[in-house]
């Protein structure tokens, strides 16, 4: 199955680890760590434990070294996006993290461009949201095609709080007319909140880029 989908957003709104999770359940498949801009919890030190579950992070020149915040990309991802490979692509939403775009412009341009919102952070409220989407649009010359809705307060998030998030965004999303195609929940708090949201739900059981628990198999 040939598949591309652009992972955006404000900094700090949980897009790298909701990439990471897509990415397990559209496993196997590529993720390509392309945030060069705030890569404070990066796909890439998590390597080894994503490859043992099918997906292959690719992005840097010097093998995913973790250390690395510079813009130097894998030659790599060129060919894994032009032989059509399920590739998944984190990327900053900021005008110097949509860069690496414009060396696979003509690659990506059918892509499937989701951007994450989560309403708790001050750079993704609901205000915001609209002026992201053409801010992302002007700079990357490629359309959103989804939300993806992330709010969340870490151990203190609650469901009233997602469900709540979930109406306001919605009704912003329908006269947008932007679908949300993901709404990301706790496996702790899903079973009170499934049943109010209508778009898919991607359930997690453990946070990949943030958790103790998974500390003794990364890089």
């Amino acid at each position: 199955m040939s598949e591309k989908i652009i992972i955006t957003g404000a900094y700090g709104v949980g897009k790298s680890e909701f990439a990471s999770q897509l990415a397990l359940t559209l496993a196997p498949c590529y993720l390509a760590d392309l945030d060069i801009i705030n890569p404070y919890f990066r796909p890439r030190e998590q390597a080894v434990w994503l490859k043992s579950h099918g997906v292959e992070v690719v992005g840097s020149l010097l093998k995913n070294h973790i250390n690395q915040d510079f813009p130097a990309l894998s030659g790599a991802i060129s060919g894994i996006i032009s032989q059509n490979h399920r590739i998944i692509l984190d990327m900053a939403g900021s005008e110097n993290g949509l860069r690496p775009l414009a060396t696979f412009f003509e690659e990506l341009k059918d892509a499937q461009v989701w951007l994450v919102v989560n309403l708790s952070r001050p750079e993704s409220v609901l205000d915001k949201i609209e002026d992201m989407i053409r801010l992302f649009e002007e700079r990357s010359k490629l359309k959103i095609t989804g939300i993806v809705h992330n709010t969340h307060m870490l151990e203190y998030t609650t469901a009233e709080l997602v469900t709540e998030s979930q109406r306001k965004l919605k009704i912003l999303c329908d006269r947008l007319q932007i679908p949300i195609v993901y709404t990301m929940i706790s496996e702790s708090i899903a079973s009170q909140c499934r049943n109010e949201i209508e778009n898919p739900v991607l359930i997690f059981k453990h946070l990949i880029l943030r958790a103790d628990w998974m500390k003794g198999a990364s890089l």
